[in-house]
Order: C-alpha cells, then sequence, then structure tokens
C-alpha cells in the first residue's frame, strides 16, 4: 500500500541535526525483546497480513471501526474499554504494539492502561508504563491533540530510543478526546517502516473517537447514578429517622447484594438494579406506626399483619417512580420464600424475582450477623450454618451458595 504521510505529521526541521532521546535497556531486557521481535516476525498473521489485497485490508478495518463501536456502548470502565479496543486491534491486525496510554493532567504524565502484542508484554515486564508528557511522539500527540504518522522513527526528532535492533519502525498515534479535552492516547506499532499509511491513520483516529465518546457516556451514567443513589438516599432516610438499625443493615445489604448479583453471573447493570433494590426494599416501613417498628419483644398476630404490609407498600412507592418503578417487582418480592410460605403474594422458586431471591438472602445473612436489642450478633460461621439449612426452603439454594462463595472470598 502506498504511504503518504497525514499533513499534520512530524515538523519539517531535520530530524538528523536533532538530538534524540535514549534510554538504554539492560541485557535482560534486549533479551527479552530481541525474543518478542522474533516472536512477531514468525506470527501466521503477520504474513497473511502482508499478503492480503488493499480491499481486504481496508475491509477488515471497517469491520473492526464497527465491532468496537458497538461492543464499546456495553461497558462502564474506561479501563475495561481500553483492554477491549488493544485486544481487538492487536487480534485482528497482529500489531507489535498496540497500546492505550491515559493522560494524567494533574502531573503531566502519560501512563499504560493497556497494552497487547510481543512489544507490550515487555513493557508490562519491565515496568515501562509511564512517560512525561513533554517527551517522546506520544507526548507529542497528547500536548497537540493531532495525530503521528511516522513512517520511520530513525527519523523522528521526538521518539524516544530504547534498544535500535529492537525498536519499532513505524508508529502511528492518535489522540482521545473526552469533552473537548485530550484524555490519552491511542498507539500502535510496526517491527518495519513504512507500515502504516493513512487508511490506518483513518481507523485509529475513528477507534479513538468511539472510545472517547463511550468513556465520556460512561461518566455520564456514572454521574446519573450519583444523582440516582443520592435520591435513593433521600428516600431511605425517612426510614433512618424511626429505625436507625434498618437503614445501616439496608446499606450493608445492598453492597452485599450487589457483588452476589456479580457472582451469580448478572451483568454489572443487573447488579446495581440488585444494589439498588435492596437499598429500596424496606422503604415500605414508613407506613408501619413506630410502636410496631420499634417495639422490644415479640409482635402479636395482629402487628405482623401491620408489619408485613410493609412489602406491598414498599412496592406501591417504588412503582410510583418512574425512574425507579423497574425496581418494584424485586422490591415487593424480597420477603418471599423459596417455599412459597412468604409474603406478601406468597410466590414460590423461580416465581419470585432472581433479585429478590438475592436480596432475600443477603437480607438473612446480616440480620443474622447484627446485634438487635432483643436479640444478640451470631458469628458468620452460625450465620453460614443457618443459611445452609434453611437453603431450599426459605431461601434459593443458588443465591445462598453464590452469598457463601462470596463471604469466603471475602474471609
Amino acid at each position: 500500500m502506498a504511504q503518504t504521510p497525514l499533513k499534520h505529521t512530524p515538523s519539517a526541521v531535520d530530524a538528523s541535526t536533532m538530538p534524540k532521546l535514549s534510554v538504554q535497556p539492560g541485557e535482560r531486557e534486549r533479551e527479552r525483546r530481541a525474543e518478542a521481535l522474533r516472536r512477531h516476525r514468525a506470527d501466521e498473521r503477520v504474513r497473511a497480513l502482508a499478503g492480503a489485497g488493499e480491499l481486504a485490508y481496508l475491509r477488515a478495518q471497517l469491520h473492526v471501526a464497527s465491532r468496537l463501536t458497538a461492543r464499546l456502548t456495553a461497558l462502564q470502565e474506561a479501563e475495561e474499554m481500553a483492554r477491549l479496543v488493544v485486544d481487538e486491534l492487536h487480534c485482528t491486525f497482529a500489531f507489535y504494539l498496540a497500546a492505550i496510554q491515559r493522560f494524567d493532567h494533574r502531573d503531566r504524565m502519560l501512563r499504560l492502561i493497556a497494552g497487547a502484542g510481543p512489544l507490550a508484554e515487555v513493557m508490562t515486564e519491565f515496568l515501562l508504563v509511564e512517560q512525561p508528557v513533554h517527551e517522546g511522539v506520544n507526548g507529542r500527540v497528547a500536548r497537540s491533540g493531532s495525530t503521528a504518522l511516522v513512517l520511520d522513527t530513525v527519523h523522528d526528532p521526538d521518539y524516544i530510543v530504547r534498544d535500535p535492533h529492537t525498536d519499532p519502525r513505524s508508529e502511528l498515534s492518535a489522540p482521545i478526546f473526552v469533552d473537548g479535552t485530550v484524555w490519552g492516547v491511542l498507539n500502535i506499532e510496526a517491527a518495519e517502516p513504512g507500515a502504516f499509511s493513512q487508511a490506518d491513520a483513518v481507523l485509529v483516529e475513528a477507534v479513538a473517537a468511539a472510545l472517547g465518546a463511550a468513556v465520556h457516556r460512561a461518566g455520564l451514567v456514572a454521574d446519573l447514578e450519583h444523582t440516582f443513589t443520592t435520591t435513593l438516599a433521600a428516600l431511605t432516610s425517612t426510614v433512618e429517622a424511626k429505625d436507625d438499625y434498618t437503614a445501616c443493615h439496608g446499606e450493608d445489604v445492598a453492597e452485599l447484594a450487589e457483588r452476589v448479583a456479580l457472582r451469580i453471573g448478572l451483568s454489572r447493570t443487573q447488579a446495581r438494579d440488585v444494589r439498588y433494590a435492596a437499598m429500596l426494599h424496606d422503604i415500605g416501613k414508613i407506613a408501619v406506626p413506630s410502636e410496631i417498628l420499634l417495639k422490644q419483644g415479640p409482635l402479636t398476630d395482629e402487628e405482623w399483619v401491620v408489619m408485613r404490609s410493609h412489602a406491598t407498600v414498599g412496592g406501591e412507592l417504588v412503582g410510583r417512580i418512574d425512574a425507579f418503578a423497574h425496581l418494584a417487582p424485586a422490591v415487593r418480592s424480597s420477603h418471599e420464600r423459596w417455599d412459597g410460605g412468604g409474603y406478601p403474594d406468597g410466590l414460590a422458586g423461580e416465581e419470585i424475582p432472581l433479585a429478590a431471591r438475592i436480596i432475600s438472602a443477603c437480607d438473612t445473612y446480616d440480620a443474622i450477623v447484627t446485634h438487635r436489642p432483643y436479640r444478640p450478633a451470631r458469628t458468620p460461621q452460625e450465620a453460614a450454618a443457618e443459611l445452609r439449612r434453611v437453603a431450599g426452603a426459605q431461601l434459593d439454594e443458588r443465591a445462598v451458595g453464590a452469598l457463601l462463595d462470596e463471604l469466603g472470598s471475602r474471609a
């Protein structure tokens, strides 16, 4: 393919007259770099791509850009997005290095957050994971906000020489913008000079733009979730005013329920919904008279009828709020039993929403290990034994198993 540099690619100064940054590696690193280069050149994908026609290569680029744009929308964590991008680029094109550096504006450093390819393994092994933004090709890209297409690193004044025998000879770096600010740099490198063209630059810029948009979207979602949880806290504070135990208990159950939901195989979004439902699962107690809610001794049959009404009230309250309405079934059913002996609807088995089953298991555990005025707390070991005893009757065995696994991982 014809190699035509971008119009904003390295400055027009004579590179041969410019000093180049150089850091000499140790013997072990040189050996590992030589091994990485041999492995890269022996990769069948490298030879296959070299023999592919320009149209086939362009088609692969379009497919990668399309796949990444679709897959990035499902992720919430920036580092997870970065790993997806470099893995996809390396798996498709077998680059010597595909990497993403995050620009920390506080100390003006670029730090590696994801890398793939033989050279990335060496960088990680020898902790070559950060650089000042005033150095290197990537530093130039972060400072200028412009893509750099380096046809031969030997002639680029900013390239940091580490080992002339194994250094990449071609480099392509594009800025990643988030909300108008340079967030990081997407960088690909090849072992041979002249390996990248403007078509590659278009791909890298498109991927960088998709990543920046996904990171920005995730930040907006995080802000919305903060507002969401703040609203939840305001709602649950009405219960806290009546019963300190219920409020603290709800926070503990919510945190544990989210982890159990993840362990059971739910997505992060579904697990957050479980957390929110757990925060709200006792919200209906605002309708329970304080003399019943705070009673020190056993409740009478009539008082139990009133107490149990909180599940229905809670479901109805949550269902009236558009943003929370999808949580209402889990809130209403969080006191159902696997064997059908719970309330308010007598649901059994998988009729009970999974979120409610998870909350019920975590709620039961937390209640056992929490001190109440009328009953001392029991040990985690005693609580675990009680959970095993009631699994398959009161509680869902699957939820209990995931809960005990989670508790065991924290021990």
